[in-house]
């Protein structure tokens, strides 16, 4: 596939085409890193000033990864990007504190210390060569069945958040379901029906024209506010880390099933550039990986994952020129370090950013869809699935007064339905895989 390159990974690149390549690359940056921190903030309890902050530390640590990547690790042009499976797991742990009556500055701590550990976890993995003997716990199944229940557990959140209902609203606002309906509609459209560059910046299309229709009815509630013009990224933003079990469980999964999908767009990106994939390369990309996810607790940010999306972006305009990617990255940088970039994309409508969540986390159930096709369903995948669903969803309806005579971290386990679902699912895989023959 190399050779129908236009530019190869080392080739020099005209000065008036890089400026062009560059500020595509930064396009790409932007319409992948906007969102989801801005949605995961909304549920954590973010003022918009600290969204604005957030915001800031994910363009700066994408920028920074990004470039340890492409000179120390996979050496291609993959961008480095707040994950969708992490983004979920926030939300749903957010929600499940709310629930349970549970602080929001409490759970930012525990979630430094949980991605701090997950980080450390996948980065000893990659240094001692047993990262491929944990991986086989996370099967098709197992992955399916995570991804699955994770966007499940998620869907009212999303509904009330397009209808505008929250703790103050019990009726739909008809004006932000129009805006929430436009702007989901317009991302699908552009990715389905146009073509080129238009399709692969569809969230950026549908985002823009959201937040122009939200401020023309009178919905955009939050305003860009001025403050220093520059800002250096901030180490554990949301205080000092604390400890709770169930915190760090479901990040310690979230990384090792993000690290088995991660893997799609460095074979793929491989493929496009004409390369194999060497097991060093592969243990450097992993550990870098894992660093990145151990600076992500450290700068309290939604951790970050390769983007496949990178992979379409060199075959579409068949350059993979590491230098105007270099520069993009050294962009995302200053832009992390320039208040008013962050500031700006802050003062988002929630509503916008809910409907473009709920297109992405849509492509993530796909991807959960994608992970059963892998394997053939017979008696014995059926039960492993079935039970597992059945108890992870049914956990999610129950009323959370079953749980309350539980310690608060027990607790926060078991009424989670992703956890006990991809715990059950783990244990009967392994239970019947021997005697997968008798049961089917």
């Amino acid at each position: 596939m190399k050779e129908k390159l236009k530019y190869g990974l080392e080739d020099h690149v005209p000065k008036g085409e890089f400026f062009v390549y560059t500020l595509q690359h930064i396009i790409y940056f932007a319409a992948g890193t906007v969102v989801l921190p801005i949605a995961v903030g909304i549920h954590l309890g973010l003022e918009q000033i600290q969204i604005a902050e957030l915001l800031q530390r994910t363009f700066f640590l994408c920028g920074v990864t990004t470039l340890l990547q492409i000179k120390l690790g996979h050496l291609y042009p993959i961008i480095d990007g707040p994950a969708g499976l992490w983004a979920s797991m926030m939300i749903v742990m957010a929600v499940s504190t709310a629930d349970m009556g549970g602080q929001m500055g409490d759970l930012r701590r525990n979630l430094e210390l949980g991605i701090l550990i997950a980080g450390t976890i996948i980065m000893v993995l990659a240094a001692t060569g047993l990262m491929l003997k944990l991986s086989r716990l996370f099967t098709p199944i197992v992955n399916g069945l995570i991804i699955t229940l994770m966007v499940l557990q998620m869907s009212a959140t999303f509904m009330k958040g397009g209808l505008g209902i929250d703790d103050e609203v019990q009726e739909i606002e008809v004006k932000k379901l129009i805006v929430f309906m436009a702007t989901m509609l317009t991302i699908i459209f552009v990715s389905v029906y146009l073509k080129g560059f238009i399709q692969s910046i569809a969230t950026l299309v549908g985002v823009t024209l959201g937040w122009i229709l939200a401020i023309l009815l009178g919905l955009s509630e939050n305003k860009m506010t001025i403050g220093a013009l520059a800002r250096a990224p901030e180490l554990f933003a949301f205080g000092a880390p604390s400890f709770n079990p169930g915190v760090v469980i479901s990040c310690v999964l979230s990384a090792l099933v993000l690290l088995s999908m991660s893997f799609a767009s460095l074979f793929s990106m491989a493929e496009a550039v004409g390369e194999q994939v060497s097991k060093g390369k592969l243990s450097k990309t992993v550990f870098l990986h894992g660093l990145s996810t151990l600076l992500s607790g450290l700068f309290s940010v939604v951790p970050f994952m390769p983007f496949v999306s990178s992979t379409g972006v060199v075959l579409m305009t068949r350059v993979a020129a590491r230098k105007p990617f270099m520069a993009a990255c050294l962009c995302m940088v200053l832009f992390g370090i320039f208040s008013p970039v962050a500031e700006f994309f802050a003062s988002m409508p929630h509503t916008v950013a809910y409907a473009t969540s709920m297109v992405v986390f849509s492509l993530i159930f796909g991807q959960g869809l994608k992970e059963f096709k892998k394997v053939t369903i017979e008696n014995r995948e059926s039960y492993v699935i079935g039970i597992s669903m059945l108890c992870g969803m049914g956990v999610m309806f129950l009323p959370d007064s079953v749980f309350s005579v539980l310690p608060q971290s027990i607790r926060f386990i078991l009424s989670n339905g992703l956890v006990v679902g991809t715990v059950m699912a783990m244990i009967l895989e392994q239970i019947f895989r021997k005697g997968s023959d008798k049961l089917s």
